[in-house]
């Protein structure tokens, strides 16, 4: 505290802080005070460590204060109205629009304390009143309270790119563990797969080993029956001289079955064969018009012993392929039989030709046809349409299947035309003999490829 006095008798007091001033004598010549005075914000002050954040402002009205102030901290509003021309001390009352939009009481306490106050911006005003009851001008101070740093604009956007990255990083997750559950089934089913594959890689082994030893049997077998039926269709043969009119009907009968039996055999062993690739082809130019000619003089009689009429119809120049003549004569010779077999009335007819590059042969009948249910299974082993010991026509079902696999071996083509009831066509087409293709004149050569 400093006293000072001047050459006037003028007392001077101050703290640092105020300035008194004493004019003694001077008392009764002081005018009374005008109300015509300002309230203002002296500082303002932390509560928790008493740090001072705002020092007050000197021009009164001539303008409005602004302070920040970090989120968290405890605020004093200390405040004053310099008029000292009073006896009693001022009065004041206070409100924080943002918080509380009425006055508070008057009072003689000349600060106000605020707790807790949420981020955001406030107005402090204060007003002061004197022993006279004047009223003094409104002070006001601006408080923006700062948010916390998990509140603020750069804190969301950082929520927000975590959010984000949490997402992706669940959406990820999800992925990879979805990946790794398809994955595991996955192996589990090649895991079962391999399996599966496994054992039917030993069912496999297992089949063609007994197919094997079916061919095997087959073979052995047709062979071990063939050779003593041969020598028993051989002694018919010198019996026939030793015995009566009325004894040969019965070796007659005897002849037939055996050598049905023997066709049997034969078509067994070819098959078996033909399975396991054994059976060799000798592939040559052959006439197929010759050979069809062969087979219908060989088979003529026994389709005009059921009254049917049989044809050939041939070209006059030679219709060649590269075939092997024994097998091709064989094709023909099932087509042919089992035309007669299953006609009753009608025709047989048997022709030979060219077209688009090709020759052929056709078998045509007017007997009883085939079903269409049964047409896949036409060409299969074994197989017959009429099944069971109740079916009509007999037969051992290789016929068909025989003529398939050998026209196949020699890159030919089998098909069928039939209509239940009405009659059946029997295709068989081969490629067109290279030899005679360079032998043949010009109009000839075009002839064989219309």
């Amino acid at each position: 505290t400093s006293l000072a006095v001047d050459q006037e008798g003028t007392v001077w007091l101050g703290d640092g802080r105020r300035l008194f001033q004493y004019a003694s004598g001077q008392g009764r010549d002081i005018e009374p005070p005008t109300a015509d005075f300002s309230a203002l914000v002296r500082q303002v002050t932390t509560l928790r460590r008493g740090r001072i954040v705002y020092g007050g402002h000197s021009s009164g009205l001539a303008g409005e204060s602004s302070l920040a102030v970090p989120y968290g901290r405890d605020l004093r509003v200390d405040v004053a109205a310099p008029l000292y021309g009073t006896v009693e001390p001022h009065q004041y009352r206070y409100k924080l629009i943002g918080r509380d939009d009425q006055w508070t009481d008057w009072t003689t306490e000349a600060s106000q304390r605020y707790r807790d106050l949420w981020e955001g911006t406030y107005r402090f005003r204060v007003e002061a009143r004197n022993d006279r009851g004047a009223v003094s001008n409104v002070g006001t101070l601006t408080l923006r309270i700062l948010p916390p740093w998990y509140r603020t604009v750069w804190a969301y956007l950082l929520y927000g790119i975590a959010f984000v990255a949490v997402a992706y990083g669940y959406r990820r997750y999800y992925q990879i563990k979805e990946a790794n559950r398809r994955a595991r089934e996955r192996v589990r089913e090649l895991e079962r797969e391999q399996i599966v594959a496994e054992r039917l890689k030993q069912a496999n082994e297992r089949l063609r080993e007994a197919n094997r030893l079916k061919e095997d049997f087959l073979a052995t077998t047709s062979h071990e029956l063939r050779t003593p039926l041969t020598n028993i269709l051989g002694a018919l043969e010198v019996l026939r001289g030793m015995v009566t009119d009325e004894q040969k009907e019965f070796l007659d009968v005897i002849e037939t079955n055996g050598q049905r039996l023997k066709r049997t055999l034969n078509a067994l062993l070819d098959l078996s064969m033909l399975r396991s690739g054994e059976k060799d082809l000798e592939l040559t130019p052959t006439a197929l018009d010759e050979c069809a000619r062969c087979v219908a003089s060989d088979l003529r009689d026994d389709a005009e012993e059921k009254g049917l009429s049989f044809r050939v119809d041939t070209p006059d120049t030679p219709v060649q392929a590269d075939v092997d003549e024994r097998y091709l004569e064989q094709i023909i010779r099932n087509l042919v039989e089992n035309a007669i077999k299953y006609t009753h009335d009608g025709h047989v007819a048997i022709s030979a030709g060219r077209t688009n590059g090709q020759v052929y042969v056709e078998v045509e009948d007017t007997g009883i046809g085939i079903d269409d249910d049964f047409l896949p299974d036409l060409f299969a082993d074994f197989k017959q349409e009429s099944r069971g010991r109740a079916r009509a026509y007999e037969g051992n079902g290789l016929g068909l299947s025989l003529a398939a696999r050998l026209t196949e071996r020699m890159d030919g083509t089998i098909s069928v035309e039939t209509e239940k009831g009405e009659g059946s066509v029997f295709t068989v087409e081969f490629p067109c003999s290279s030899e005679m293709s360079s032998k043949l004149d010009e109009g000839k050569e075009e002839a064989c490829l219309e």
